[in-house]
């Protein structure tokens, strides 16, 4: 039998062989979280390219938007690959930089990826370009229609952090 700490260890070493994504992902969450200063999360966080799939067609009570800086994507290898997942590894340090709302007036959070910035890298270049974009991707993927959703439940948990336990 398989020790699940070894099998871990094995997950997490392929993934560092991965290229790193720099972009924006998204997550669903099923509350709003308490402001906080930059935090570590705990395990991998699944997120997706797709914030439909992330939000299971915009059904959370929040949406959040990630400036992946060191996730792996890892689409190509799922068997679900209309989930665009792109995983963050454990004790990624995030920042919430800004929040905003959808047009029907839910919460949007905006958290930053702190780690060294890919040069080469797409991203918008000042934060309110980056609130911009995030309402822009949102509005555009809220006009699309609605899309399977193959893993219930997979994109949208509370973010667990080291220092505290809420979402």
């Amino acid at each position: 039998m398989t020790d699940p700490g070894e099998a871990a260890l094995r997950f997490l070493r392929a993934l560092e062989r991965l290229p790193p994504y720099t972009g924006i992902v998204f997550h669903g969450l099923p509350s709003v979280p308490s402001l906080a200063p930059a935090r570590w999360t705990r395990g991998v966080t699944a997120t997706s390219k797709d914030p439909r799939i992330a939000t299971e067609n915009f059904s959370t009570p929040v949406v959040v938007a990630i400036v992946s800086r060191t996730g792996r994507d890892i689409s190509f290898l799922s068997a679900q690959q209309a989930e665009q997942e792109v995983v963050l590894p454990p004790e990624t340090v995030l920042l919430e930089v800004a929040r905003t709302t959808l047009d029907d007036g839910r919460p949007v959070v905006i958290a930053e990826q702190l780690a060294d910035p890919d040069p080469a890298a797409a991203l918008p270049p000042t934060l309110d370009d980056l609130v911009a974009h995030v309402r822009e991707t949102l509005h555009a993927a809220r006009a699309q229609p609605a899309v399977a959703i193959t893993t219930p439940g997979k994109f949208v948990e509370p973010l667990f952090f080291l220092t505290d336990g809420d979402g």
